[in-house]
Formats: structure tokens, C-alpha cells, sequence
């Protein structure tokens, strides 16, 4: 029997929680905040009930915009920083109320799907190390770069409230390249930092996520378990009822372009990470009258379009990204997708 896919959500929300006070944030680095949540396409009004959803797409594209508005690359994670247990919901009352800040985290990656959905967060001990991953598995969600250091700077904040905060992460991995200044990152996520990665995570000494929680309660701790497993169930009710064809292939063109940057594009690998066997993966694909081919060939125009005109990564280094040995072949490849060289699209999309 195959392994069961993760099954993606046609329209992927977030608690508004995520949100509690990015207007106020967004004002304080100089810009309209109105302007921004107009352009993000979302209704500012919704952000004051932490009870309601936004739109994953809407909200990553919020940060995004503010970013790129205010001149801070480091907006997002700015913002992150400040997140305490009460920005998390109910799935902060789990890591409160935990015995340990190992459960408390291994409670937060099983239960994430109650924030938002078409995200992974894993957390696992080896060898003295832990690792706490996110990421979001969705290509149709472009911005995620300030989603990704939000919720990365988030994850230390929510670890500070327990470790105190001078607590600093071993390592801080991300998917995307450097965005703002190092001193910056270092602030939050310390000094060894990596990019371009195959996920999003922190990397901490397992001997401090053993540290008991103080004054744990375990009522409370079922009773936040309870809520959030009924939510789930209900979510996963509603989605196995259909499967969205958008959804599944916004799944599956993420863990393409994840791969793009290894050079190891084979449907073997796309399927393996997916949880399907080769067979598996060409039967959904077909369903959908979507071939491999096409799709990875859908990916890498996409991708490409994207890093060159809202990117400003050297041309050789996209080539890289996207699983070119050199500048030449994706230049080819890049007139031939757009009708324009790589150099003259980012020239016209930069008055």
C-alpha cells in the first residue's frame, strides 16, 4: 500500500492570530498600512479577531509587500521576533502546558495544521541535536521568503519564553537566499547561518529542549489537544471529500522547484518526498492530465520569471537554482520560455 500524500488544502488559511499587530508594525516602519492590507487583498478588520482565517497566499503576500514597501528585507522577521505563546493560539497552550519543552515541540509540529494549512512542521532528537523544521508545500504561494523568517524568528521567540532571552538557536537554515543584513540575522537566529537549503529550521542542543516546562498544567493541556484534534478531523473531513486539482499540483510543483537547487529533479526523488511511489505519483498526474515533464517544465519557466525580475541574485547563481551547469544553457532555455534573454527581463522589469 502506498503512504497516504499529504492531502493540501484548495484554499490554505492562518489563524488571523499570526497576524496581532503587523498594522501597528507596519505603520512604525514609516508606510500606509491600509495601502498594504488594500494591495494584499485582505480586510484589515478581520486581523483584529484572532479567532478568524486569512488566506495563507493573502497573508504571505501582506509581509511580502510590506517588505518591499518599507526597504526592510527584514521585515518579516522583525515581526516574528516578538511572537510569544499567545501568537500561536491553541497550539501555544500545548507547548506551555507540556511537561517539557521537547513534548511542548513535538505537540507543535502535530498540531501546526491548526494555524495554517499546506504547511509541514517537524521536530525530531539525534544525537544530542534537535531540529525543528517549517515550511509551507504550496506553489501557489510565491512570497514566502518573509513568511519563512517570520515564522522561523517566531519558533525562537516562543523557545525564549522558556529558555530566557539570550537563547540563541545552533544553526538557522532557510530555503531562500540572504534577504537582509547578517547583523540582522544574527540578533535572532545567532551567527551560523545557512541559505538556500532544502527547508526552513533551527537546529538546537537536545539537552536544552529537555528542560521542564514550570508549572505545567496537564488539564489544560487536553483540553487545548481536544479543541485543536476536533478542528483537524473536521478540516480533514471536509478536504478527503474532493481533491482539489490545483491544490495537488501546487504540492507536488513546490517539491519540484525544492529540487531544482540540488540538481535531483527525477520523479523518483519528487515521489519519494511526496510519500508515493513513481507509479503512484504518474497515476495522480494523469488524473489531472498534468504530465511530470510539463509540470517540471511549468516549474523551472515560473521559478525563472520570478528570480530574475524579483530577485536580485546574480544570473549564474539562478541558473544554479533551477538545475543549469551553466549560464549559457539557462539563457537558451530562458529566451526560448519568455522570448527575451534573462538580462534584458530584469533590465525591463526595473524602470
Amino acid at each position: 500500500m502506498e503512504p497516504k500524500l499529504l492531502q493540501p488544502m484548495a484554499r490554505p488559511q492562518i489563524l488571523a492570530a499570526a497576524a496581532t499587530g503587523v498594522e501597528r508594525a507596519i505603520t512604525a516602519a514609516g508606510i500606509d498600512a491600509h495601502r498594504v492590507f488594500d494591495l494584499a487583498g485582505i480586510d484589515s478588520a478581520r486581523i483584529t479577531d484572532p479567532s478568524l482565517r486569512l488566506e495563507l497566499g493573502d497573508y504571505c503576500r501582506l509581509f511580502d509587500i510590506a517588505a518591499r514597501q518599507s526597504g526592510d528585507d527584514f521585515f518579516g522577521a522583525r515581526f516574528g521576533s516578538g511572537f510569544t505563546p499567545p501568537h500561536f493560539s491553541a497550539v501555544g497552550g500545548l507547548v506551555a502546558n507540556a511537561p517539557t519543552l521537547k513534548e511542548g515541540l513535538a505537540a507543535l509540529a502535530r498540531h501546526y495544521g491548526w494555524i495554517q494549512g499546506n504547511s509541514i512542521v517537524g521536530f525530531s532528537v539525534q544525537d544530542g541535536i534537535a531540529m525543528l523544521d517549517y515550511r509551507i508545500c504550496d506553489a501557489r504561494i510565491p512570497c514566502k521568503q518573509q513568511d519563512a523568517e517570520l515564522t522561523l524568528a517566531a519558533f525562537c521567540g516562543l523557545i525564549r519564553a522558556f529558555l530566557g532571552p539570550s537563547w540563541r538557536p545552533l544553526e538557522a537554515h532557510f530555503e531562500h537566499g540572504r534577504g537582509g543584513r547578517r547583523r540582522d540575522y544574527e540578533k535572532i537566529f545567532g551567527e551560523t547561518l545557512f541559505f538556500d537549503q532544502a527547508t526552513n529550521r533551527l537546529v538546537i542542543e537536545a539537552a536544552q529542549v529537555e528542560r521542564p516546562i514550570p508549572s505545567p498544567d496537564p488539564r489544560a493541556f487536553a483540553g487545548s489537544r481536544a479543541v485543536i484534534r476536533c478542528y483537524l478531523e473536521r478540516v480533514d473531513l471536509i478536504e478527503s471529500a474532493f481533491e482539489d486539482r490545483e491544490a495537488v499540483l501546487g504540492l507536488v510543483a513546490d517539491i519540484i522547484e525544492s529540487q531544482c537547487k540540488f540538481g535531483d529533479v527525477g520523479i523518483d526523488t519528487v515521489a519519494r518526498r511526496l510519500g508515493l511511489s513513481v507509479g503512484g505519483l504518474r497515476r495522480r498526474l494523469k488524473r489531472y492530465d498534468a504530465p511530470y515533464d510539463e509540470l517540471l517544465l511549468s516549474v523551472r519557466q515560473g521559478a525563472a520569471l520570478r528570480y530574475v525580475t524579483r530577485s536580485d541574485r546574480d544570473l549564474t547563481e539562478i541558473a544554479l537554482l533551477l538545475g543549469y551547469s551553466d549560464l549559457s544553457a539557462f539563457s537558451r532555455a530562458f529566451r526560448l520560455w519568455h522570448g527575451t534573454s534573462p538580462s534584458a527581463c530584469r533590465r525591463a522589469a526595473r524602470p
